[in-house]
């Protein structure tokens, strides 16, 4: 038993037990959620983070004697939906993560359940052609075309088709696409060619160019490589890359994805970032990493 009401330690994650077949046992996941979602109802605590957690309360309280017993089954997924896999509750405000016996790991368990709903079939089309970044970036950088498909998906004509046809509220705010694409007519590595090593970095860069940045900010970069050569900081973007896979593994697409969920990776910045803890996305960056460059994911 713990001597204390939470865990006061740095909390611990252990990887997906995603080859076992009890991973997408739909009734066997039933049960972990409705205990975490009992443990959670309890405490409360990540009420302010995504909406996720109003869903989950306001599902509680609407039951005859306030418990988590009293919610649906089925209005569990609703819970699951509104997950976008960020983390922030586990490793900021969840009291009850490993190494806590009471081992809650909210994300993985919203992971396992948009896994076996992804394997079921109950993922629609829409949803996986809005997380195909790089076939929506195939339009950047491309003359007229961009201009063209910028100009028509800002008309209220064009919004109001993608909010029947594809889920995205008509005021939602939604990038343009660039009309250059960062890796374009670009040197690949830095001016700098003489790494210091610093107290916590191996002192030269490994630059991955999220779909983001490549297709709609490449300004992000650009300003990043004018930070790097006034350092005097050596940096490489890395040759050759591909999709994170975060926006499918959102939906539950662990296909091809799931060897490397639980490796871990260098850290840098938000959701791409920790996709590629988890997975190596793309065998140059692992190289250069492996040659001593610390990974920087802008965007």
């Amino acid at each position: 038993m713990s001597k204390s009401e939470g865990n006061l330690e740095a909390p611990t994650r252990h990887a997906l037990d995603w080859k076992n077949p009890l991973f997408y046992d739909r009734d066997d996941c039933n049960k972990e959620l409705e205990r975490v979602f009992d443990i959670c109802h309890g405490c409360r605590r990540c009420l302010s983070l995504c909406q996720s957690f109003p869903t989950l309360f306001d599902l509680v309280d609407a039951t005859d004697d306030g418990e988590v017993h009293g919610v649906r089954k089925e209005a569990y997924w609703s819970v699951v939906d509104q997950c976008y896999l960020c983390d922030l509750c586990y490793m900021t405000k969840c009291p009850y993560t490993p190494p806590h016996p009471w081992q809650l790991d909210f994300p993985h368990l919203m992971l396992r359940a948009k896994a076996i709903k992804h394997k079921n079939g109950h993922v629609s089309a829409k949803e996986k052609l809005l997380a195909s970044t790089d076939v929506h970036g195939s339009f950047a950088g491309i003359p007229i075309v961009v201009q063209a498909v910028n100009a028509v998906n800002s008309t209220k004509l064009a919004r109001q088709l993608m909010d029947s046809q594809l889920g995205v509220h008509p005021d939602a705010w939604m990038p343009h696409m660039a009309d250059q694409r960062f890796r374009w007519g670009r040197t690949m590595t830095g001016m700098a060619s003489v790494a210091v090593n610093g107290q916590r970095t191996p002192g030269k860069v490994a630059i991955f160019a999220t779909c983001y940045m490549n297709y709609n900010e490449p300004g992000i970069g650009a300003d990043l490589v004018k930070l790097l050569d006034h350092n005097e900081i050596p940096y490489e973007i890395v040759e050759k890359e591909q999709c994170c896979g975060m926006p499918k593994l959102e939906l539950g697409d662990t296909g091809g994805r799931g060897a490397c969920l639980g490796r871990q990776h260098a850290r840098a910045g938000p959701l791409c970032a920790r996709r590629l803890r988890h997975r190596h996305a793309g065998a140059q960056l692992h190289a250069d990493v492996q040659a001593g460059a610390a990974a920087d994911v802008p965007g």
